[in-house]
């Protein structure tokens, strides 16, 4: 890290608080710019690279090879596999190691980004403190992030829960993991460590997992997870735990376990800041206040990323950072569109999303919207490699004018298929270029392509296979 004295680097263009994905983002923008500090309190990289998306990304693909050698006995391939837990850690730590290296502090440095280890907190509107030296700037942005929320559990505290912050510390295979949250975290990892050969159980009080995608994407996953060794308990709450480890449902049931990891959530890391100081109101949450396009109460103070934003995803950080560390555009800074942002769960199959569910397009367009579906069980690709779990499902409204002329205007896409994450793109692009739905059917796709599969869904809508979505058996699932 560098040092700073106050006298020779005390006034800035720019300072960002926070080196994750987000501040790294605006940073690097900034510096383009001007003079930008970046200020971190631990490693530059933020959760993404330590704790987050990597970790989690090299467990779930060392996990998926593991599991397809497994299941190739009708191909005429039959195998064994060991699983050597201690190494697949360390690969998982390596990797870790070699992305956080893009963003050492050398690099930064190699940047021209002037790097600050420490806490920084306000003293005023437009001055810092950091390590007992006061720094200040014109624009300041803020990416502290979010950490996780722990919930309150009697007894849970007396058995060590692990966090994503620690599980990927392990380094001896769990004789028994307990997950208590059934979102997007806790199935990507129950399914790792499920095969990994860890009896794993995942307990959630909701109705079903990821009670925020589709409910056909729900039991896709509940039905591969099951399939892969998962002990699946949902609708009922953790009322406590003991020691050894005893955990006690609200419905009376009991199960116990050697580890418990807890993925229920996240809080926004901001409490350091001294908010008050500089004026910046915060929600009952502890989310920064900002408008769409990340100003806070203090307009000369934006925010970014977690610290300020319910849809936690990298993408979405980065892409808030570039954007409010801008000074072409500031104080005018341009709209985040969350209604565009795609996001996936990286389970087996994987599930895609971007925009609107059926259920939230129900709700907002009643009977004008449309809803083209195709199972993956009539993909020729997925056929052939044996991964028929999942769908794609297309929502288009009418467009100003033309109604549904062209197939209308594309408000959401679920793709629940091996390549989910990667065939929502598209959608993605028709619906952030304001393109007609029907573009989709319109365009020659490679045959047998996953991708395909969205263009055959589209065809739907000039074939009279489509729906309404008040016609939709999912509604109100």
């Amino acid at each position: 890290m560098v040092s700073m004295s106050k006298s020779s680097t005390s006034r800035f263009d720019q300072i960002v608080i926070g080196a994750g994905a987000a501040g790294l983002a605006a940073a690097r923008s900034a510096r383009r710019r001007g003079s930008v500090l970046l200020v971190e309190s631990r490693r530059p990289g933020g959760d993404c690279t330590f704790t987050g998306c990597v970790p989690s990304k090299t467990l779930m693909e060392t996990a998926r090879r593991a599991a397809h050698v497994r299941k190739q006995d009708r191909r005429g391939i039959t195998a064994q596999v060991a699983v050597d837990f201690t190494q697949v850690m360390q690969h998982v730590r390596e990797m870790v190691e070699q992305i956080a290296a893009d963003e050492s502090p050398q690099q930064l440095r190699e940047e021209g980004i002037h790097l600050l280890e420490g806490t920084a907190a306000f003293l005023s509107h437009d001055e810092i403190e950091v390590n007992g030296v006061s720094y200040r700037a014109e624009r300041f942005v803020l990416a502290t992030g979010s950490r996780p929320l722990l919930p309150v559990i009697d007894g849970l505290a007396d058995v060590s829960p692990l966090t994503n912050e620690t599980v990927f510390h392990l380094t001896e295979a769990p004789r028994r993991l307990a997950i208590i949250g059934g979102g997007a975290v806790g199935c990507e990892l129950a399914q790792g460590f499920a095969r990994l050969a860890i009896p794993t159980l995942l307990l959630d009080s909701r109705e079903r997992l990821l009670p925020d995608e589709e409910p056909e994407a729900s039991a896709v996953v509940a039905e591969a997870l099951t399939s892969d060794g998962v002990t699946i308990t949902t609708g009922a709450s953790v009322s406590r735990m003991s020691r050894g480890i005893r955990i006690t449902l609200d419905n009376g049931a009991e199960e116990d376990a050697s580890h418990v990891l807890v993925a229920t959530g996240r809080r926004a890391e901001t409490a350091a800041l001294n908010l008050k100081a500089a004026g910046v109101e915060t929600l009952p949450d502890g989310r920064i206040m900002v408008d769409d396009r990340g100003r806070t109460t203090r307009k000369h103070i934006v925010a970014a990323g977690d610290c300020a934003e319910s849809l936690r995803f990298t993408h979405v950080a980065d892409e808030q950072g570039r954007q409010r560390a801008s000074k072409a555009s500031w104080p005018s800074q341009q709209r985040f569109r969350r209604s565009v942002v795609p996001w996936v769960t990286f389970t087996d199959p994987e599930v895609g999303r971007v925009g609107l569910t059926e259920q939230e397009a129900f709700q907002q367009y009643g009977e004008r919207a449309r809803i083209a579906y195709f199972p993956m069980a009539h993909s020729d690709r997925a056929r052939c490699s044996d991964q028929t779990g999942g769908f794609v499902k297309l929502i288009a409204a009418p467009r100003a004018f033309v109604g549904s002329v062209g197939g209308g205007r594309l408000v959401g896409m679920t793709a629940v298929a091996a390549a989910g994450g990667e065939m929502i793109a598209e959608a993605a692009v028709v619906m952030r270029s304001g393109a007609m739905a029907g573009r989709l059917a319109q365009t020659i796709h490679a045959y047998p392509t996953w991708s395909l599969t969205v263009r055959q869904a589209a065809a739907a809508w000039f074939t009279g296979g489509d729906r309404a979505a008040r016609e939709h058996p999912a509604v109100g699932e």
